[in-house]
């Protein structure tokens, strides 16, 4: 009912509601975010937003109205002195420290070690110093607005809610010590100042392989892991073990393209519904373009010219779905990256204490 309302409410003052995301309503020159009763406006215009914030006080409407938001659902956002934006959540990060016992400990270069985080079901029980699911909760709350660096390791530790070992406990102090030394971090974002939503994909082949039993399925399971970028900046990023068994690196790598371009596609819809909405221009082909960097040659070739034959066959035609909309003319092309440029490998695998800096800093600015 009340979503309803809202809704109602908000298209009789002029906006209406997106079709790519039903959360996002647009007006001219305006946009307006709904998350259950909160609303985020933006816009050029501060005085139009504060119309339209009083006409829907006019209906009936009790309103708190906050100006000039540095913080949302635990988010702060600040501007630094060079210009860049912020994204921190430090007060999250001191309760999970305060929460595990760690706000006094050494720490660590890296949030995981090179070896998968297995099931271990002979292991040792957890010592039960911290609720697991509920620290694990906290933590991919963390990792998915502010911290990407830490994705990889928490979807690991994920995996074992229901019957955690010692080792998955280890493995959440782990993370701890790293956000220890990290803890006044956060995602910067600098522009670019050129228009472009790019993905960088990559997956890791089999990745549980004599890490968990050789007679579960899971064991040979590949790792997708991807990130969409606005503008250079970090938008959406993904790591997730796939749920059909690839064959190869190239199938593996070829699943992840295909994961990667479920999100990259609509995002392309929903910018160019909000960039209308705020008066710019994205109605030719090379506006709004895109650049899927992918460092497996196999999965490139696969996507460019999807060829059938006998090693390729078997892949599931939804892992076909985006090789229509890739094309210069329809904005979205597919290059080549060196691995080592790889923003998507921090999401697939442990990495050393350099490497994981040198992805860090590419993703996250520092």
């Amino acid at each position: 009912y009340w979503g309803n309302l809202l809704k109602a409410t908000l298209e009789e003052e002029g906006l209406k509601q997106s079709v790519s995301d039903p959360c996002m309503f647009i007006g001219e020159g305006m946009i307006a975010l709904t998350y259950v009763d909160d609303v985020l406006f933006f816009g050029k215009n501060a005085s139009e937003i504060d119309g339209k914030i009083q006409a829907i006080k006019d209906r009936g409407f009790k309103l708190t109205i906050e100006d000039d938001v540095n913080t949302f659902l635990g988010v702060d956002v600040t501007r630094t002195e060079s210009g860049e934006v912020e994204i921190k959540q430090k007060e999250k990060k001191e309760k999970i420290l305060r929460t595990c016992g760690m706000t006094e400990c050494n720490t660590r270069a890296t949030p995981c070690g090179q070896e998968p985080l297995g099931t271990n079901p002979l292991g040792p029980p957890v010592k039960g110093i911290f609720e697991y699911s509920s620290v694990v909760g906290m933590l991919m709350y963390l990792s998915s607005n502010s911290r990407p660096d830490i994705q990889y390791a928490v979807h690991q530790c994920a995996r074992f809610n229901h019957f955690p070992k010692l080792n998955h406990e280890e493995a959440i102090l782990r993370i701890c010590r790293y956000l220890k030394g990290t803890k006044e971090k956060g995602l910067r974002f600098q522009a670019s100042g050129e228009l472009k939503m790019d993905c960088y994909v990559d997956a890791d082949f089999a990745g549980l392989y004599n890490v968990e039993d050789k007679q579960d399925p899971v064991c040979v399971k590949s790792r997708t892991g991807y990130c969409l970028t606005l503008g250079d900046c970090p938008l959406i990023w993904v790591s997730k073990l796939q749920s059909e068994i690839a064959l190869s690196t190239t199938e593996a790598e070829y699943i992840a393209l295909s994961q990667s371009l479920r999100d990259l596609i609509p995002m392309r819809r929903l910018l160019k519904e909000a960039g209308e909405g705020l008066g710019f221009d994205l109605s030719g082909p090379t506006s709004l373009h895109s650049t899927v960097f992918e460092d497996n040659n196999g999965a490139i070739s696969l996507a460019r010219s999807p060829k059938i034959s006998s090693r390729t066959k078997h892949i599931a035609i939804k892992y076909h779905h985006f090789c229509s909309s890739i094309s210069l003319e329809k904005g979205i092309v597919i290059e080549k990256i060196d691995t080592t440029k790889q923003k998507a490998d921090i999401f697939t695998k442990g990495l050393s204490a350099d490497l994981h800096q040198t992805i860090r800093k590419l993703l996250m600015g520092w």
